[in-house]
């Protein structure tokens, strides 16, 4: 499996989940995840993300912004040269019938590595995945 997906039901309106998700400058405060972004993100342009996963030590990785469209979706990608390794990270809100908010975290892996690098992704660091979405719900219940 080269794709990553977790989910989580998050109980408020997709808008009040993507004021907390958007505001990027404020990540190091809650995001075990991506711990710090710079730059402004606009659809097609450029920002660095720094990545945090378990004990490795944290990774600044430049992501270009494919998909921005507010209050549903965020999506970012990386890519290594030569087509050894694309990543795209989306972030999907959706309104369910009772109000909350199903926030979707994907990653598909693709390129000569994609394969590898989304097993390896799926049985090592899933549990990050998980921990993002749990602490973003926990932001938004916040305030």
């Amino acid at each position: 499996m080269a794709d990553i997906r977790t989910e989580i039901t998050i109980p408020a309106r997709p808008d009040e989940v993507w004021r907390v998700l958007f505001d990027m400058e404020a990540y190091s405060g809650w995001n075990p995840l991506v711990t710090d972004v710079r730059g402004a993100p606009e659809q097609g342009g450029t920002i660095r993300i720094r990545l945090k996963v378990r004990t490795l030590p944290a990774l600044w990785v430049p992501v270009i912004v494919e998909t921005l469209r507010p209050k549903a979706m965020l999506c970012w990608t990386f890519t290594l040269p030569f087509g050894i390794l694309h990543a795209e990270h989306c972030f999907s809100l959706s309104e369910e019938p009772d109000g909350t908010t199903r926030f979707v975290n994907t990653e598909r892996f693709t390129g000569l590595l994609g394969g590898v690098a989304g097993t390896l992704m799926n049985r090592l660091f899933m549990d990050d995945y998980r921990g993002m979405d749990r602490a973003l719900a926990a932001r938004v219940a916040a305030g």
